[in-house]
């Protein structure tokens, strides 16, 4: 070791023995907090902070105001940022962690200069920290909103006391205001939104950084967000946060506990450590015993309510009161089943709906009186008044006080035609007059001709152009139809008492219904009907045996359940097989995992995927359904296979798997963001068939309006892009690649890479817990197809591009629209299908929406 290297270690050591008395440690404190413009020298501490232990032990202190005023800022800030050490402050237990840098072990040497260097230069960084966090981070205390309007009272709580407010006041950081009863209040914010506050309702408004937060101790608040470039405004509740950027949204807080209703665009709300990001027409509440309730009703208490919802919103709030009709019991047996008669082909079973009808029409009678948009609409289709439909509703209501719980339709094959029935129990007599008194016959209307079992026997054909009906009235039974010839052939039935229909196949399938509690039943013996059909139909042998190679032959029955248990709806499908599926009806596969599904985003409209067995053998059943014997058909496909120089089995189908995708996964404007996802086991030569696919298109004349195909490659990251090519146009028609066993095709490049990112990354549809939530609750962990659908993503970028009634409509159905998933599951000898949807998640009034929008949209309706 050299002098100078002695030297510099000696002048260490005096460095690490030096210790710096009080004195010396009072004068540096204050000399930093002069140049921070900070009053005061900071006191001189004794022992360091240096874990979550040394934190903890203080908490005491702390809550009881004992603590100077630095440490007591420096345990404020570690417990804001340490969830274990906010816990144990607030009463909760913690695991304490060590988050102090580790050190390599060596021997412990007690140096009381060094520790107190170390303190002095600890006491300097606080008060650095505290600097910048006052200079850049906290706002200074100021005004966070001003008073738009007040009617009725609202206070000022402060610290200085409670001050009545009016109009033009402003509310600053730590000051809270409430309304009082019958009160109604709007503030508008410093960024340009707005809070419309109902009665009763007390918040406090806080800024820091680029965020703002509105506290809402309770009450109910109507928040139009103004759009932001930077942070977000938070609505807090004392057990929620909703978070959003520019949106329409009500916020209730009460003692059950908060709910969340979103107006316009999408907002994300935080409760019990789960983020769930909710889309127009949808809400979210934070107690499962607080329901959801129609978002006009949340918002009924509003001033500028009309602007909020579009006029066919009225459609969506009429469906969600219909929904809460409590639903008819489910029934467990029938006394009608087994009397039916045995060759019975089709049973429908359903509640006796008098009740719901009758309640159905008083809530639609006090929506229409309660919505001028309502009104418009109702008059200008179905007349000035609701006279005729309530006249009819109540007709209806009081027929089934003389009926059972029960209404059957029947249908049987009589004489090469079907014939119908409506078969019921009676509970009271007087059906036949009632029948009588309010449905006569006249000149101008046909009625209801009314029957005893004498009068049926005496009567003669009648055409149906005679009569509007028959009711055939007994003591115990009543049945409408309007052949007098099926009435005759039930009645003799249902009075001899037992078929046998209910010991038979079929009848023991809808027997399993009842059983399982029914809420409507729809059961058809497909064999029968289409044996019947086929004897009377008149097709060529080649049809025929088609169809016997298709394996529909071997379709037994058709059975659709609906019921709902604990107002909760559930749907179930079963189509039944003589025996193993074949043909067309074997080309659903088992159920497995749908790895497909892994590519698809959590914020897909639609996504339809399904396993399939081996495509190789699907083609193999193609061929054997299309090639007749005399081999004409088979000439054709040699030749089609010779032009385009592929074997289509072989080179296409034999390099697939049975995982198919099909999905609309992002913006539809001004590009659909469609994305098929499809298995492959060969994707080398996939890919050269592809290529020689297209390469003897092009050699093939095609005409004046041929387009030119070719499929271009490029690498990007190590991954190969193909771009399927137009070149007589110039555009590109696809885009795909392949990873992990799959073929992902898009419109772009930037969706097939989300879809690789959401892949790798685990965040997709099938892991969103919104998704689960949809899928039926049985034991079933894996479906053969499922059908998922989630239209506010697709319909509420669209409001942008429409104006008038179609404007309207879009607007409609983005509020209204709720997720949805049917799953299908493919046995051995059947089909089944389950979802926990309205009628499998077909939503009438959407649809009846979606048709009047494309009857009416024209180019007009565009903006250009």
């Amino acid at each position: 070791m050299n002098r100078d290297e002695l030297l510099l270690n000696k002048g260490i050591q005096a460095l690490q023995a030096a210790e710096p008395d009080a004195a010396q440690l009072t004068a540096s404190a204050t000399r930093v907090a002069h140049q921070l413009g900070l009053d005061g020298v900071p006191e001189r501490v004794d022992h360091a902070i240096e874990s979550c232990d040394d934190v903890q032990h203080m908490l005491p202190a702390f809550r009881a105001g004992a603590l100077s005023n630095a440490r007591s800022r420096l345990i404020e800030a570690h417990i804001r940022d340490c969830s274990g050490c906010r816990r144990s402050f607030r009463g909760g237990s913690a695991k304490a962690v060590n988050w102090s840098v580790p050190k390599t072990a060596h021997a412990s040497v007690w140096r009381p200069r060094v520790f107190g260097w170390a303190f002095a230069s600890a006491v300097a960084l606080l008060i650095s920290m505290l600097f910048v966090y006052k200079a850049y981070w906290e706002i200074p205390p100021g005004v966070r909103a001003a008073v738009e309007s007040i009617d009725g009272a609202a206070y000022r709580i402060s610290d200085a006391g409670d001050r009545p407010l009016s109009s033009g006041d402003e509310l600053k950081e730590g000051e809270h205001l409430r309304t009082s009863g019958g009160a109604h209040a709007v503030l508008r914010l410093t960024d340009g939104s707005t809070i419309e506050l109902n009665e009763r309702t007390q918040l406090g408004i806080g800024a820091r950084g680029h965020n703002t937060t509105i506290a809402l101790d309770d009450g109910d608040v109507i928040v139009k967000a103004a759009k932001r470039t930077s942070g977000y405004l938070y609505v807090r509740t004392p057990d929620c946060r909703v978070a959003v950027t520019g949106t329409v949204f009500s916020v209730n807080s009460g003692i059950k506990g908060s709910r969340v209703a979103v107006l316009e665009g999408s907002v994300n709300v935080r409760h019990a450590g789960i983020n769930t990001l909710i889309h127009a027409g949808d809400q979210v509440t934070t107690n499962d015993n607080l329901s959801p309730a129609p978002v006009e009703q949340q918002i009924a208490w509003s001033h500028d309510r009309e602007k909020y919802l579009p006029l066919l919103a009225q459609f969506a709030t009429l469906e969600h009161r219909l929904e809460q009709i409590p639903f008819p019991q489910s029934r467990y047996t029938s006394d009608l089943l087994d009397r039916v008669p045995s060759d019975t082909l089709l049973y429908v079973s359903i509640p006796n709906l008098g009740e719901f009808l009758s309640e159905a029409n008083q809530i639609f009678n006090d929506q229409l009186k309660q919505s001028p948009a309502l009104q418009q609409w109702w008059n200008q289709g179905h007349g000035q008044n609701t006279a005729d439909l309530d006249s009819l509703v109540e007709k209806i209501h009081q027929m089934s006080q003389y009926l059972g719980n029960e209404i059957v339709v029947v249908g049987v094959q009589q004489s090469g035609k079907p014939g119908f029935a409506i078969v019921a129990d009676v509970e009271k007599s007087g059906l036949d007059d009632f029948l009588k008194n309010q449905f006569p016959s006249s000149t101008a209307k046909p009625g209801i001709t009314v029957l005893d079992e004498t009068s049926l026997a005496a009567v003669h054909a009648v055409s149906q152009a005679e009569s509007g009906g028959f009711a055939l009235i007994g003591p115990k039974l009543a049945m409408f139809s309007n052949s007098t010839a099926t009435l005759k052939v039930i009645d003799a039935q249902m009075n001899s008492g037992a078929s046998g229909f209910a010991a038979g196949e079929f009848g023991k399938q809808i027997a399993s219904a009842y059983t399982r509690g029914a809420g409507i039943i729809l059961a058809a013996d497909l064999h029968q009907m289409m044996a019947d059909k086929a004897a009377m139909a008149h097709g060529g042998s080649h049809g025929n045996e088609a169809i016997a190679k298709s394996g529909i032959e071997d379709v037994r029955s058709l059975i659709a359940e609906h019921r709902e248990v604990n107002g909760q709806p559930e749907n179930r499908l079963n189509l039944q097989f003589s025996g193993a599926r074949r043909g067309i009806a074997s080309w659903l596969a088992a159920p497995a995992p749908i790895g497909s599904l892994e590519f698809v985003t959590p914020n897909a409209a639609v996504a339809v995927a399904m396993l399939s067995k081996d495509p190789a053998a699907i083609a193999d059943d193609i061929m054997a359904m299309t090639m007749p014997k005399d081999g004409e058909e088979n000439q054709k496909w040699n030749e089609a296979e010779s032009k385009l120089q592929i074997n289509f089995r072989d080179d296409l189908a034999a390099t697939l798997g049975g995982d198919f995708l099909l999905s609309l996964d992002g913006p539809v404007l001004p590009t659909p963001s469609w994305k098929a996802v499809i298995e492959v086991h060969d994707s080398q030569r996939l890919e050269q068939t592809l290529e020689k696919l297209t390469a003897s298109i092009r050699a093939q004349n095609q005409g004046t309006k041929a387009h030119s195909i070719a499929i271009e490659s490029s690498d990007a990251g190590g991954q190969l892009f193909y771009a399927v090519h137009d070149q007589t146009s110039g555009n590109i028609l696809a885009n795909y690649t392949f990873a992990d066993g799959y073929m992902i095709v898009a419109p772009s490049r930037a969706l097939v890479m989300e879809a690789l990112q959401t892949y790798s990354t685990g965040n997709s549809l099938a892991r969103s817990a919104a998704f689960r939530a949809l899928l039926p609750k049985d034991t079933d962990e894996n479906y053969s197809a499922i059908a998922y659908q989630n239209l506010t993503p697709v319909m509420t970028p669209l409001l942008s591009q429409f104006t008038g009634e179609t404007a309207d409509a879009l607007r409609q159905l983005a509020s209204d629209a709720r997720p949805t998933a049917v799953c299908v599951r493919g046995e051995q000898s059947s089909i089944e299908a389950a979802s926990d949807s309205h009628l499998f998640g077909v939503d009438f009034v959407t649809l009846q929406t979606l048709l009047n929008m494309g009857n009416k949209h024209t180019a007009a309706n565009v903006r250009e």
